[in-house]
């Protein structure tokens, strides 16, 4: 359950689960309700208020899953004439509730309206707008909801989490993780913060990050399917296929209808070299779902190995039919046209697929080999700064790479609108050697007025993993986030308070004090003859330049 008040447990979207005060018979439930609802309605209204009553009715209605019931219950009670603000605040809010659970979600939205035009200063209803703005893909304004319940109930692990959520869908994931990260930090037990995560961690392939997460997730929730595939998913990218079908096929035990883990049990045993075990799970998952795509996908692969290439161009065609934007899709088409000898045919292939996703596997080799020229299929948008470029492989995704580093590839996070640009790349040295922060703008404040109204944020990179860290905030407008470094660590805090930590080394051993020693007659001769001692080295050398590693200590 998670950690708001009563009226937070029954209102709040996300966090109305069917399983809420699990343990509990049903009777008991509406019990505990209702006695609650009483408790913060004075004395003397509590006999007499039908208003009160329906709320009751309805609540008790949500709690069985019958919202239709629920809706008539708050719609009687809004016909109740005299009803102060903070009542009808209340009824908006928990009809709202019931709108969403019925999928009428511009109705929820109009009610949670009504909600806040009552009630100012309710975070449930403020959280309520936000989960019905993101479920209406609105993640702009889920986000300000999301902003304005975390101001109302700060130490609430609800709000942060549907932050995160937003931020995320907003193709923000470093961001979603400081705001999930801080809602576990309130909320150790929080599922859905957990659960969320780990999908950033996997989006990241931060793969030991998101099995961590997943392990803790399946140890509460041991009889949850989707949560074995989200881990067999993640074994199967590591090539570790046997204990990715160990998964799948527990997510198949438990839920028979899991077109998901028939297709990846598939895509395991395609990886394995199983062809009619994979044929028979992909199969499977077409009976189960016609419109789904990896399927179609992965059963081309199986024929393209069993030597059926025409089979496995009718089924990419399909895939294609379904999701137009499948690189993988094409890249197979190139491969398949290529074993024909159409070297034309096969190029174009590549050059679509790279179109869409110009860091695909084996993609740009293949066609370098084809053409015999190193095409680039994204031109960079502005010139380069130390090497760095940035890249617009589809409108509004914006991918920071640099010749230098060819395995890093960093996805800019855009909070403004604009395009991104390079400001400084800053390689740091001492026990810090082999990291490297890249500053750059991330679109213009809205309604800026100051003669900075624009957003900076800083990429933390790792050289030697070929990695992105995290990225940072930096600028907003006329403020500024705080970064302070403890030897290999450094601390963010942003303009509204939330810090983030990353240890980018082990901290270096502390040092031993030796004992004094008394100078001895030959220690002087040493020093004499130019010996520094036990001290070593000492002396100096040049100023190092300023640069992005010193202002950051301010």
């Amino acid at each position: 359950m998670n950690s708001l008040d009563f009226n937070g447990m029954l209102r709040n979207i996300d966090g109305f689960p069917r399983s809420s005060l699990s343990g509990f018979g049903v009777m008991q439930r509406i019990a505990l309700l209702i006695l609650t609802l009483v408790a913060v309605t004075p004395p003397c209204l509590a006999a007499t208020d039908t208003a009160l009553l329906k709320m009751q009715e309805g609540a008790a209605a949500m709690l069985r899953g019958k919202f239709d019931q629920a809706l008539g219950s708050y719609d009687q009670a809004l016909k109740e004439k005299d009803l102060d603000r903070s009542r009808q605040a209340s009824i908006y809010n928990d009809r709202g509730v019931a709108n969403w659970r019925l999928a009428r979600h511009e109705d929820a939205l109009k009610d949670l309206n009504k909600a806040i035009e009552f009630s100012t200063e309710s975070a449930t209803a403020y959280n309520n707008r936000g989960n019905a703005n993101f479920q209406l893909g609105r993640q702009e304004a889920a986000v300000e909801d999301y902003k304005r319940a975390m101001t109302l109930m700060p130490t609430n692990a609800v709000p942060y989490n549907g932050r995160a959520k937003a931020q995320g869908a907003l193709g923000r994931p470093f961001t979603a993780l400081r705001y999930i990260n801080r809602a576990i930090s309130l909320n150790g037990k929080y599922t859905a913060a957990y659960r969320n995560r780990g999908l950033i961690y996997r989006h990241l392939e931060r793969d030991d990050d998101a099995l961590a997460d997943y392990e803790r997730l399946i140890a509460l929730s041991p009889d949850e399917a989707g949560l074995y595939v989200a881990r067999g998913k993640i074994y199967l990218r590591q090539e570790k296929s046997q204990t990715a079908i160990r998964d799948f096929t527990k997510a198949i035990e438990l839920d028979g209808e899991n077109v998901e883990a028939f297709a990846e049990r598939g895509a395991a045993n395609v990886q394995r070299k199983q062809y009619d075990s994979a044929l028979d799970d992909l199969n499977q998952a077409l009976v189960l779902d016609k419109q789904f795509a990896p399927a179609y996908y992965h059963r081309a692969e199986v024929q393209v190995r069993l030597g059926d290439p025409d089979k496995a161009t009718a089924d990419l065609t399909t895939a294609l039919s379904i999701d137009p934007s499948y690189a993988d899709v094409y890249k197979l088409r190139a491969e398949i046209a290529e074993g024909k000898g159409d070297a034309e045919g096969a190029a174009n292939e590549y050059r679509t697929a790279l179109g869409l996703d110009p860091f695909l596997a084996g993609g740009r080799e293949a066609l370098k080999r084809l053409t015999g020229s190193d095409e680039t299929a994204v031109k960079p948008l502005k010139e380069a700064v130390k090497g760095w470029e940035v890249i617009s492989p589809s409108p509004g995704r914006f991918v920071a790479i640099n010749t230098h580093y060819p395995q890093i590839k960093a996805l800019l996070e855009m909070h403004g609108s604009g395009e991104p640009e390079i400001l400084e790349w800053t390689t740091l040295t001492d026990t810090l050697n082999g990291f490297g922060l890249l500053r750059y703008s991330a679109g213009q404040v809205p309604n800026g007025t100051g003669a900075n109204d624009r957003y900076e944020f800083i990429v933390i990179v790792d050289m030697r993993k070929n990695l992105i860290v995290s990225i940072e905030p930096f600028v907003a407008g006329e403020a500024r986030a705080k970064w302070e470094w403890v030897q290999t660590t450094v601390t963010v805090t942003d303009v509204e308070g939330l810090s983030s930590v990353h240890e980018l080394k082990p901290p270096p051993p502390p040092k031993v004090a030796e004992r004094p020693r008394q100078p001895s007659p030959w220690y002087d001769d040493d020093r004499r003859n130019g010996d520094r001692g036990w001290g070593g080295g000492g002396g100096g050398g040049g100023a190092r330049p300023k640069g992005l590693f010193d202002w950051l200590f301010r």
